[in-house]
């Protein structure tokens, strides 16, 4: 591994252990509201956003609410998830101190709101690990484009060569890999079927962070 003095982390998957709260996010909205939530669900709104999920559970189980309203209420779930459940993944702790202690400047680079972002990471106490926060809302798009990527690099004062990219998603370390960054690819289960495509996209792979320690 290079022994690169910046690094950008990916939230979800990667430092914490949060997407089966995000896969579980339709059944929790829908079963206190009496519809039965069929076996399929997440099959069915994985490739769509927030919003399009929202207009599908609104028409699909005829919910009385606006798309609006529906989106406001997911917000809420999955805030207090962040705010009060959601831990670290193994070692993860540990790896930062060690980055720390090796003068490696860092950052978080996530598709989850801020605030949520920064309630996981004060009540797990590792805010302070890193320069900043930032996240897609900031710069309008996805992790299919580089705009987070450069956002954080230019924010860190680096170039892209001189960063690792901590990811779990395939798509999202293609994009680092193609924009120039260092790509370390982190195994999360709920992408263990496109593990070996991940293994070949990254610089390195790790199943744990202990690996790095």
């Amino acid at each position: 591994m290079k022994n690169l003095k910046f690094a950008i982390f990916d939230l979800d998957g990667t430092l914490l252990e949060s997407m089966e709260a995000w896969n579980n996010l339709g059944r929790d909205l829908l079963y206190p509201k009496g519809v039965k939530v069929p076996d399929n669900l997440n099959d069915i709104i994985k490739p769509m956003t927030l919003r399009e999920s929202a207009e599908y559970f609104q028409t699909a189980f005829k919910i009385n609410l606006s798309v609006d309203e529906i989106l406001n209420e997911m917000s809420i779930i999955m805030e207090a998830k962040y705010k009060n459940e959601l831990e670290l993944k193994p070692y993860v702790k540990e790896y930062l101190i060690k980055l720390k202690n090796n003068n490696v400047k860092m950052c978080i680079a996530s598709a989850t709101p801020l605030n949520m972002i920064e309630a996981a990471l004060k009540r797990l106490d590792i805010i302070d690990f890193f320069e900043f926060i930032s996240s897609c809302d900031e710069v309008g798009v996805g992790k299919n484009q580089p705009d987070i990527f450069y956002y954080a690099a230019k924010k860190l004062k680096a170039e892209p060569s001189e960063i690792a990219v901590y990811e779990d998603a395939d798509f999202a370390l293609i994009t680092a890999k193609e924009a120039n960054f260092y790509t370390i690819g982190v195994y999360d289960k709920f992408f263990h079927d496109k593990r070996k495509n991940i293994e070949l996209i990254s610089d390195i792979y790790i199943k744990s962070f202990k690996e790095l320690i």
